[in-house]
């Protein structure tokens, strides 16, 4: 009889549950190593650990905060570990950020239970020689030793790209579009965790009902800060393991994201196209409000996030009033006008990187202007579909000129029977800053970046 050998990196069988911390190594190596979304691969590994929420909060908290910390980790750890670093496997690089993010930023978890488990991770997952590297180098943090920044004055932009961990070319660009000052606001924003906010669906629960449900699982909902339909709640919420969102009664949706359908302000009755609809958070938002009368139409390109999308809209949520149409945007299979039409579109997420904390690494400057080559296309596609008198609204979660303004004004140009017209009496207070747009922003708001413009057909 044989025995097979473990592969390098494997640890052998284990017949206890994983802690808190090895799962989240596993989760941060496979985000690097294959690519894999960490807010997916989060959900679907804390649905199957069964953590308590505290312990749920935790592993979301050190795959989160160190994704977003990484910049500044890295600059620490490659200083230390010198010729070392660069040829480290991903899962030692995984266990020293683990350790020094918990050292660096979290405050609570004291320095010795940081460098001892990363430690015994570093050993578990590599050999004695990497556990006694990433024993020495944690030690010297946790002794208060720290690589030095380079220097501000001379070197801004780089600077701001290892103290505030992101990309230089995302620092270059923000620093020359909104100036040192707010740029360096915009990207310590992008570092804080996010609110965990969730929308609550009316049309199958009142409020009262739903939140007594969310406050029997332990959390206690808090109102958005400025003034949206959502409700914050705590850490630890785990949509897959919440009764309430598997009854469909709430949905995950940011507040600035919960602002756009508002501005396209779906009337009870009425016919509303959502172009690029997946994963359908506006679609059962505008099928709430067009009630069993309306019908909403929902289109998304790929099959498969069609298919997600109506087991969310029609099994989860039981909108009945929605109908997924598997269809490209730029040319809709559609031949009616619609009283609405929401164009969602795609785009470089830039407004995003704090909730999607791996994107900042994977992204590319190249990835702006792919996405503005392909925003106005799905608006000239968008505006025959517009009754004369109907509304159509285009929103991102981006904030960069290429994909807001610049759109904006390429489709005015081109469609003279359109006039924009302010978004000011359809948003929350908080959101109202006395430009025609929404334009809200994690450093002034709390929220994700999303820029949206109304448009009405003459």
């Amino acid at each position: 009889m044989t025995t097979q050998k473990r592969g390098r990196g494997r640890p052998r069988a284990r017949s206890k549950p994983l802690g808190a911390r090895e799962l989240a190594l596993q989760i941060l190596v496979a985000t690097e190593s294959r690519s894999a979304y960490s807010d997916r691969l989060l959900e679907t590994r804390l649905r199957d650990a069964a953590l308590p929420p505290a312990d749920a909060h935790l592993v979301t908290a050190l795959v989160q905060g160190t994704l977003r910390r990484r910049g500044t980790l890295d600059h620490h750890l490659a200083a230390f570990a010198r010729e070392n670093w660069g040829g480290l496997p991903a899962w030692i690089k995984g266990a020293l950020r683990l350790g020094a993010y918990q050292l660096l930023c979290m405050d609570r978890i004291p320095a010795s239970a940081a460098v001892h488990e990363s430690v015994e991770l570093a050993k578990k997952y590599g050999h004695p020689g990497t556990a006694g590297l990433a024993n020495a180098i944690l030690r010297r943090l946790a002794g208060g030793e720290r690589a030095p920044f380079p220097d501000p004055g001379s070197s801004p932009v780089e600077h701001l790209s290892a103290s505030r961990s992101h990309p230089r070319w995302i620092v270059e660009r923000w620093v020359t579009r909104l100036g040192r000052e707010e740029a360096e606001r915009m990207l310590e924003a992008d570092n804080e965790e996010p609110s965990v906010t969730v929308r609550p669906n009316l049309a199958r629960a009142s409020k009262e009902e739903i939140l007594t449900r969310l406050r029997s699982e332990g959390f206690e909902p808090q109102p958005a800060p400025n003034g949206g339909p959502v409700w914050i709640v705590g850490g630890g919420f785990v949509p897959s393991r919440s009764p309430v969102f598997r009854d469909g009664l709430i949905s995950l949706q940011d507040e600035a994201e919960a602002a756009v359908v508002p501005i396209l302000d779906p009337a009870p009755g009425e016919r509303i196209l959502d172009l690029c609809a997946a994963p359908g958070g506006k679609s059962a938002q505008i099928a709430e409000a067009v009630g069993s009368e309306g019908r909403v139409f929902a289109l998304e390109r790929s099959p498969s996030r069609a298919r997600a999308l109506r087991n969310n809209l029609s099994e989860r949520l039981r909108m009945a009033g929605t109908r997924v149409v598997c269809g490209d945007g730029t040319s809709p299979p559609f031949r009616v006008a619609f009283d609405r039409v929401l164009v969602d579109a795609p785009c470089s997420g830039l407004g995003v990187l704090r909730r999607r904390a791996d994107a900042r690494w994977r992204k590319d400057e190249s990835s702006i202007a792919a996405m503005a080559a392909l925003q106005p296309p799905l608006l000239d596609a968008a505006g025959p579909l517009v009754r004369p008198r109907g509304v159509l609204v285009y929103s991102v979660c981006s904030l960069e000129p290429e994909e807001t303004h610049d759109v904006v004004e390429f489709f005015l140009r081109a469609h003279p029977d359109f006039v924009q017209e302010s978004v000011e009496p359809y948003v929350p207070p908080g959101f109202r800053s006395g430009v025609p747009h929404l334009s809200a922003t994690p450093h002034r708001h709390g929220t994700d970046g999303v820029f949206a413009a109304r448009f009405r057909r003459r």
